[in-house]
């Protein structure tokens, strides 16, 4: 009696072992064919089992139950020259999904509304608050979206050390907040579920759906108040080990240099960032540079273009530490290209050349044919990464699984 019950508990378990996989396997499948459709544009059912390898009628079942779940839809026959019948294409359904992309920036934030495809329906910029004031200036820019939008999740893209997994900013220095739940508090707030990583991961994200070069190794270099890098390798965001990887902004680059916000000294971030343009231009020039709330060097800039020289020299300086640790980066990363962008971005006219220099007096020999290129995709790059991410992570979590 004993083994016959033995018996049917090994069935019962090999049983559900099976439907587990069964399950698995056509979620993966799913996953693969969303994926082709969104990589690859508008193809026929015939064209995704070519380019994913899945057999026709595994094409066929799949495709048929992402329709039900109304994440793809038959848009139309193909157009072709051949004598029979023509295939029918198929398209993700971007039009029926509506995401919020937050990019809280230290300096400044931008909210906008997304389908999954990237089309903007709403965009804002404005003055980022900070401490206890933070999170109810989200609530009010979410609110008044929410309001006038159909959305269905939201993105959302911190500075600092942020844990993607649980939706916590484990610290945001320059932001003044610690170990904040955003997800459990936008999902207990608005009943949506929110998306969260670091703002330097969206942004690259952005670069890698929407780069017309599609360099498969890049980095791109976030510089603001802080610098930040987002790293893809072989078309993959690197994250490393718990979630860190990228921290550009705190190699130190001047041992004896300032004291940074972090603790330590001599960070790049203290020489390269909009800050330390500021602080490079108030020791140069002997002044106590003064500007309307947080002091940021577009007013630098603006005093580089009309022929002051030690603005001009301000610049330069944060360009030589900032040539100094892309060449680190570099160095140990071997991409393609790397990206500038970020609010200091605007200064690169100033930038470059001191930049270059010191890129090429550091940099390892193998690495002289990587570029350095400034982004021109705009000033809701890591908004736009936050609204896709989401979009995403929505069809694939919540639809699909």
């Amino acid at each position: 009696m004993r083994q016959l019950s033995v018996k049917r508990n090994t069935i019962w378990r090999l049983q559900k072992m099976k439907k587990a996989s069964l399950s698995s396997l056509k979620e993966n499948n799913a996953a693969l064919i969303f994926e082709c459709l969104r990589n690859n544009g508008p193809m026929t059912r015939a064209n995704i089992a070519r380019q994913t390898n899945l057999m026709p009628s595994t094409v066929s079942y799949i495709t048929n139950f992402l329709i039900q779940k109304n994440v793809i839809r038959e848009i139309g026959s193909e157009e072709v020259e051949r004598v029979g019948k023509k295939g029918v294409l198929l398209d993700v359904n971007y039009d029926d999904f509506l995401f919020i992309g937050y990019d809280v920036g230290t300096a400044y934030s931008r909210v906008i509304v997304s389908d999954g495809k990237g089309n903007l329906h709403y965009s804002q910029k404005f003055k980022t608050k900070t401490g206890e004031q933070l999170l109810q200036q989200i609530f009010d820019n979410i609110r008044n979206i929410i309001d006038k939008y159909n959305v269905t999740g939201i993105g959302m893209a911190f500075p600092g050390f942020v844990d993607y997994e649980r939706g916590v900013v484990i610290r945001a220095h320059n932001l003044e907040i610690k170990e904040l739940e955003i997800k459990k508090i936008i999902k207990k707030e608005f009943k949506l579920t929110a998306y969260v990583d670091h703002n330097t991961i969206m942004m690259a994200r952005d670069l890698l759906i929407n780069n017309s070069s599609k360099e498969k190794d890049f980095v791109v270099v976030n510089i603001g108040p802080g610098i930040g890098v987002g790293i893809v390798s072989n078309e993959r965001i690197i994250r490393g080990y718990k979630n860190a990887a990228g921290e550009l902004g705190h190699i130190t680059v001047n041992s004896e240099g300032r004291l940074c916000n972090c603790g330590k000294r001599g960070c790049l971030e203290t020489e390269s960032s909009s800050k330390g343009i500021v602080k490079n231009y108030a020791e140069l020039s002997g002044k106590n540079f003064e500007c309307e709330e947080d002091c940021e060097s577009l007013a630098i800039y603006q005093l580089a273009k009309k022929g002051d020289q030690n603005a001009v020299k301000a610049f330069e300086r944060a360009g030589h530490y900032l040539g100094i640790g892309i060449s680190a980066l570099v160095n140990i990363l071997n991409p393609e290209k790397v990206y500038i962008a970020g609010g200091v971005a605007y200064g690169w006219e100033f930038l470059k050349d001191a930049v270059e220099k010191s890129y090429k007096e550091n940099m390892f020999y193998a690495n002289r044919d990587t570029k350095i290129e400034v982004s021109q995709i705009g000033d809701y790059i890591t908004a736009l990464g936050a609204a896709t991410f989401a979009f995403e992570k929505y069809i694939k979590e919540e639809i699909i699984a």
